[in-house]
């Protein structure tokens, strides 16, 4: 059982297992001993400072966050798949014993599913697959399910979640990239994809967010660290000063309410220079090393990352999607009160973070409008759907989650199939079969294109 833990602990740690999969990668393509330990080290770090600026932009958020709540009155339950797992294993013995090892071996059938499959993505981030597992684990134990069964079943299903989950949202990394270098690996996928779908549809894209053109005034605008530092001042200031000094004090340490709301808003910025950093730092070390393993493990094998790998290709768009998926996010309040008689509190963390991503997304399928649009769907469909999975398991009190609700699509849409086993376990079959159809036409279409560009002119006219 040690030995059990100690995995499990690696698993959870998003710095170790990227680190972990640099040195195989790398010790596979025989590199020497220096350049081993380089990369393993600089990818793990990479990996850390990404950590890092993801938690000054919390730490920086939340105070928001409560300030937001106590402005406008809200009142109802908190919305973070993150405290929901946890209360969960917290409270259920069998949930907690069989997430464990349906996580761990889950990570395995996903490595073997990417062998054997034409789906070759490799879900690494952490606490994402810890979240499917509570999710898998919570499902088949509200059926009755015996705890083995459980943890057989749900093994397989988490790792076909894993591989196929990547595959969805595969197309519009490779637009908003370029490569297909690596793949996003985040719970979130059936609500951003959607949501970029719709944007597409609506907007065009030929008129990208990374484009617009500022009068010579506002320059400073196509700054990255200044433009989000300016929307990030504008949402704090005026958060600060509807609050009032009394109520902010209570979360300030007795300095000046307003500058108080200044420095938050610049160390959300600082978080997010940080963060893209640390992107940029780990990728480069990563997915050279990753080619050992597409080589001789897993061919052709791509690495399945957390969503903040794409921030830095379309930074504009991630500021639009973040303030459309608020918007959305509020108007679906409203709408999960009057629908569900619930009302699930807004996530700004999900609104940046993944609704960012929507936007991103946007971006590449329709453009500014695109992106707006993509971003206020994904909020109205991230908070619209948790009231109603509240709703459906019934407050989540069977299993001493009350007060807590999910924040990731892709958990609630999992519980919501699986609410009958049988029926999920078939959606999920489908779902693998249709993604691996896809994945070989776009593999063929890849090789044929690869083909007629190579052809030279002498051959092709032999032809």
């Amino acid at each position: 059982m040690d030995v059990l833990n100690f995995i499990l602990d690696v698993v959870k740690t998003p710095a170790l297992i990227l680190g972990l999969v640099a040195l195989i990668g790398l010790a596979i393509q025989r590199k020497s001993g220096p350049q081993i330990f380089a990369g393993t080290v600089k990818t793990a770090l990479g990996m850390l400072v990404l950590t890092a600026g993801s938690g000054l932009v919390v730490v920086a958020i939340l105070p928001f966050v409560t300030l937001f709540q106590g402005v406008f009155g809200l009142a109802g339950f908190a919305t973070g798949s993150e405290l929901v797992s946890a209360a969960m294993q917290k409270s259920v013995p069998v949930i907690a014993s069989s997430s464990a090892i349906i996580m761990a071996i889950g990570f395995v059938v996903n490595v073997v599913l990417a062998r054997v499959t034409p789906l070759k993505y490799i879900f690494l981030t952490g606490h994402m697959m810890w979240i499917a597992s509570v999710v898998v684990a919570y499902v088949l134990y509200s059926a009755g399910w015996s705890e083995g069964t459980i943890i057989v079943v749900g093994s397989v299903v988490q790792g076909a979640l894993l591989t196929f989950l990547p595959a969805i949202s595969q197309p519009y990394v490779r637009k908003i990239t370029g490569s297909n270098d690596f793949a996003i690996g985040h719970l979130t996928t059936l609500g951003t994809v959607p949501s970029a779908y719709l944007g597409g549809l609506v907007g065009d894209k030929s008129k990208s967010t990374e484009d617009m053109k500022l009068p010579k005034g506002l320059s400073f605008f196509k700054d990255t660290a200044v433009s989000i530092s300016v929307v990030m001042l504008v949402f704090y200031v005026g958060i600060v000063l509807a609050a009032g000094p009394a109520k902010v004090g209570a979360l300030s340490n007795g300095s000046n309410y307003i500058l108080f709301g200044v420095m938050q808003a610049l160390g959300f910025a600082a978080g997010v220079l940080v963060l893209l950093q640390g992107v940029r730092m780990f990728l480069g070390e990563l997915v050279p090393a990753f080619k050992g393993i597409s080589d001789k493990l897993v061919p052709n094998a791509i690495p399945a990352l957390d969503v903040p790998v794409i921030f830095g290709f379309a930074p504009n768009a991630l500021m639009i999607g973040f303030i459309s998926a608020t918007g959305g996010m509020l108007v679906a309040m409203v709408a999960s009160s009057a629908a569900f008689g619930v009302v699930p509190l807004v996530s700004v963390i999900g609104a940046f973070f993944t609704g960012g991503v929507a936007g991103i997304m946007g971006n590449a399928t329709g453009g500014r409008r695109g992106a707006t649009v993509a971003g206020f769907t994904y909020g109205f469909i991230l908070i619209f759907l948790s009231g109603f999975t509240y709703k459906v398991f019934d407050h989540f009190s069977a299993v001493g989650a009350t007060g807590l609700g999910h924040d990731c699509v892709d958990a609630m849409l999992t519980m919501l199939a699986f609410k009958s086993p049988y029926v999920g376990i078939g959606i999920i079959v489908a779902a693998f079969a249709g993604l691996s159809y896809a994945e070989v036409r776009y593999q063929k279409r890849n090789r044929v294109q690869e083909e007629g560009e190579t052809a030279t002119p002498e051959s092709a006219a032999l032809a």
